[in-house]
C-alpha cells in the first residue's frame, strides 16, 4: 500500500470523525427493510420516519412515519368517540352502530388494525427508551458531581456543585415519573388493543354472515 493510499485512508477517517462529532446522525428503515445511518435522509425516504441520534449514539428525537401518524390519528378519532359516549350514562344503539361502522370503515382487515396498534406500541416504547437514556445520562452526571463535591476544598465551589446536584436529582425524579407514566400508558394501549381487536373480530364475523 502506497503512502498516498495511507493518506487517503487517514483523511477519510478524520472526515468521518468530524461528521460524527459535529453533525446530526439519523437512523431509518427504508422500504426494503434495510436500516440506514446517515447525516441526512433522502427525500424519497423522508415520509418513512426516523430517529435522530446525538454524537454518542443516544436517541435524541423520534419522528414516526406519515403512515403511522395517519393510523394513530384514526385510532384517536375512534377513542375520542368512545370516550364521549362513555361520558353519557346511557349510550344509544345508534351511537354504538356509528362507532362500529367507523371501525370497519377505517380498517378493512384485521391486519390493518393490528399494524395501527403496533405503530402505537413502537412509539410508546421509543418514548420510554428515550426517557431511560436521559435518566441514565443524568445518573452518570450525578455520580461525577458527587465525587467532585467530596474532593472539593473551596466552600464557594462546593456550594455551587451542591446546588447543581440538587438540580440533577430533580431531573432524575422528573424522568423517572415520566418513565412510569409512559409505562402505564403503554399498558393501557395494550388493554385497549385487546378489547378493540376482539370487538373487531365480532363485527367482522357478523358482517360475513350477512353476505
Amino acid at each position: 500500500m502506497t503512502f498516498k493510499n495511507n493518506k487517503n485512508i487517514i483523511i477519510g477517517i478524520l472526515v468521518c470523525w468530524s461528521f460524527s462529532a459535529n453533525a446530526a446522525l439519523y437512523r431509518w428503515t427504508d422500504d426494503s427493510g434495510k436500516v440506514n445511518y446517515s447525516g441526512s435522509i433522502p427525500a424519497s425516504d423522508a415520509q418513512l420516519g426516523h430517529i435522530e441520534l446525538d454524537k454518542n449514539g443516544i436517541k435524541k428525537k423520534i419522528v414516526i412515519s406519515a403512515e403511522e401518524q395517519r393510523k394513530i390519528y384514526q385510532l384517536k378519532l375512534i377513542e375520542d368517540e368512545r370516550k364521549r359516549a362513555q361520558a353519557k350514562n346511557s349510550k344509544s344503539q345508534e351511537l354504538r352502530d356509528l362507532e362500529d361502522s367507523r371501525l370497519l370503515t377505517v380498517y378493512n382487515t384485521e391486519k390493518e388494525l393490528v399494524r395501527a396498534y403496533e405503530a402505537k406500541f413502537r412509539l410508546a416504547q421509543l418514548t420510554i427508551d428515550l426517557l431511560k437514556a436521559r435518566h441514565k445520562k443524568q445518573s452518570q452526571k450525578l455520580e461525577k458531581l458527587e465525587n467532585d463535591h467530596e474532593r472539593m476544598k473551596d466552600l464557594k465551589y462546593k456550594d455551587a456543585v451542591a446546588k447543581e446536584i440538587e438540580d440533577v436529582l430533580d431531573n432524575l425524579k422528573i424522568y423517572q415519573q415520566a418513565i412510569t407514566e409512559n409505562r402505564v400508558e403503554k399498558d393501557k394501549i395494550h388493554k385497549e388493543f385487546e378489547a378493540t381487536l376482539s370487538h373487531y373480530k365480532q363485527l367482522s364475523a357478523k358482517n360475513n354472515t350477512k353476505y
